[in-house]
């Protein structure tokens, strides 16, 4: 699989973009509110590398417990399927577990993602190509 992006959670996008620009990245999408996790993304790119910034805007965010517990950190690796349907599956038979069934992702130009975990592999994402 191919990875989509590295996402990375940050306490204020503001502040961590500054940091990332540092480095040599680039606003590729600039930030948008997801309604659905109730966060705020931004995606930046240097070189064949995509990192996305993972805001929670509030308490109810799914992501927020996580930004409490790992703090500006990465924390998903995202990869490119072309069923997601059946990628899920096939994960799910290889000791993944589902953490968020597939939905639509508005950020991702609406484009369908699920969330998996893996005791050794930790967090990772499926997004539909």
């Amino acid at each position: 699989m191919k990875i989509h992006h590295v996402g990375f959670l940050a306490k204020n996008i503001e502040k961590t973009e500054k940091k990332f620009f540092e480095l040599g990245y680039e606003v590729e999408s600039p930030t948008a509110y997801d309604e659905i996790r109730k966060i705020n993304i931004e995606f930046l790119v240097n070189g064949g590398y995509r990192v996305e910034l993972i805001q929670p805007m509030s308490e109810e965010s799914p992501m927020y417990p996580l930004l409490k517990r790992f703090k500006n950190s990465p924390y998903h690796f995202c990869y490119e399927v072309e069923n997601l349907d059946a990628a899920v599956e096939e994960l799910s038979g290889k000791g993944y577990t589902v953490i968020q069934e597939p939905e639509i992702a508005p950020c991702i130009e609406g484009k369908k993602v699920a969330f998996l975990n893996n005791i050794s592999m930790g967090i990772i994402e499926l997004v539909e190509i």
